[in-house]
């Protein structure tokens, strides 16, 4: 978790079709606190693809 701090931060977001990443800078640019979800891993329920080395199997509805 972020602990409270009085000092501006800045938030960075990153969508890709294999993940979500989330990173929080401080006015340095130093790192806060990073985070991502990848779909396939995280979220299987949804069937956004499979990714097997270089082959990628989208799922399709019929």
């Amino acid at each position: 978790t972020m602990a409270a701090s009085a000092a501006p931060c800045y938030l960075g977001w990153d969508f890709s079709t294999q993940q979500l990443k989330v990173i929080v800078v401080d006015e340095q640019l130093r790192v806060i606190y990073e985070d991502n979800i990848n779909f396939d891993k995280d979220l299987p329920e949804f069937g956004v693809g499979m990714y097997c080395g270089r082959l990628i199997s989208m799922c399709v509805d019929k």
